[in-house]
């Protein structure tokens, strides 16, 4: 049966909207059904210089006081908590989420906080946990590894993070079992539901994509637009709109202005607006700020302190993901907003 006709990825997402936990549950299932499995996925959790011990037992869905709930526990023979498993498809990461679930592992010992997620947001996932580990005072350091998967230990403890590609995850633990064995079959079976949820075909629409908050949402990101560039740049002076007008695109509704030094418009426009084909390729946020090729610009510095930076040919233009903080009120979001493009003004050449 080939994996994009498999039962699992046929029927998930038509009983359930929680496709992430149902994938979650049958790793669990197989990875409990299978010692070989679990041997192959340890092997995958430990490198060179870094042995966390063992997982021998798997729990899942387990809902902290806190409200926190890691879609999987693991543990060694000695019932200490060596493993947190966070799985993703298209979720964005929670704010805190990185170094909240990190804090609660073990805090003597070794242990790992895996991300799994499709192939391609590998990339953009890896920068938000860093960004987020790095935030709440945790020093990473990197660990070379396979191209489908990022490592990094935790500097000062013996605990480590990691991202893999779901795919790379379950054929490493396939190839560890007889191809004509029942264990083969439940890892195809949730291969399937894996690239299905990992393709760019339609998927089912859930009932809280059709609810009047997306909509509240946008429109409010839409005002967030107008009072960066209206309320912040132009009227404090370090923006000019002249000539240029408010420009709903395919991609979402922007502004386009140029910095101003005080006494005249700087060299190249620059449109800050909602890009959907970015966030839903690039990185986790629907706000990104282009920057045409004419801007004289330190690229080396910009790419610093964007490192999602979306480069469309060797010299410009640029996309700059622009986050929207979250967990906070609407003055507040709006401001770091304006921080951050402050920073990139602080970039161009005058």
């Amino acid at each position: 049966m080939a994996e994009e006709t498999t039962l699992l990825a046929y029927l998930v997402p038509r009983i359930t909207s929680r496709v992430e936990d149902t994938a979650t549950d049958a790793l669990a299932f197989i990875l409990t059904k299978s010692e070989d499995c679990r041997k192959a996925f340890n092997s995958l959790l430990q490198d060179k210089g870094f042995m966390p011990e063992p997982i021998e037992w798997f729990q899942t869905q387990v809902t902290y006081e806190d409200g926190s709930r890691p879609d999987m526990n693991g543990y060694d023979k000695n019932h200490k908590k060596r493993l947190l498993v966070e799985s993703k498809f298209w979720a964005s990461l929670l704010g805190g989420q990185a170094s909240g679930y990190f804090d609660q592992l073990e805090a003597e010992g070794p242990g790992v906080l895996l991300f799994i997620a499709p192939e391609s947001r590998l990339i953009t996932l890896w920068t938000d946990i860093e960004r987020q580990m790095v935030d709440a005072g945790k020093t990473l350091e990197p660990i070379e590894t396979h191209e489908n998967t990022r490592k990094a230990r935790i500097v000062g403890s013996d605990k480590g993070l990691m991202l893999v590609n779901w795919a790379l995850l379950l054929r490493h633990m396939a190839d560890a079992v007889a191809s004509d064995s029942q264990v083969t079959s439940d890892i195809q079976q949730l291969l399937g539901l894996v690239k299905r949820q990992g393709d760019d075909e339609f998927q089912p629409i859930r009932p809280e994509e059709s609810s009047p908050a997306l909509a509240r949402r946008m429109l409010w990101i839409s005002q967030l637009i107008d009072d960066v560039v209206d309320s912040h740049g132009v009227k404090n002076g370090w923006m000019t709109t002249e000539s240029r007008r408010a420009t709903p695109q395919r991609e979402g509704y922007g502004r386009y202005f140029r910095f101003f030094d005080g006494s005249s418009p700087l060299q190249g426009d620059l449109f800050l607006c909602v890009n959907h084909q970015l966030w839903a390729t690039s990185a986790d946020t629907p706000l990104w700020l282009w920057i045409s090729s004419i801007v004289q610009i330190d690229v080396e510095k910009l790419q610093d302190i964007a490192p999602q930076l979306v480069l469309h040919k060797e010299k410009g233009p640029y996309d700059v993901p622009v986050y929207l903080k979250n967990d906070v009120g609407y003055h507040d979001v709006l401001d770091d907003v304006v921080r951050q493009i402050k920073k990139i003004n602080d970039l161009v050449k005058r």
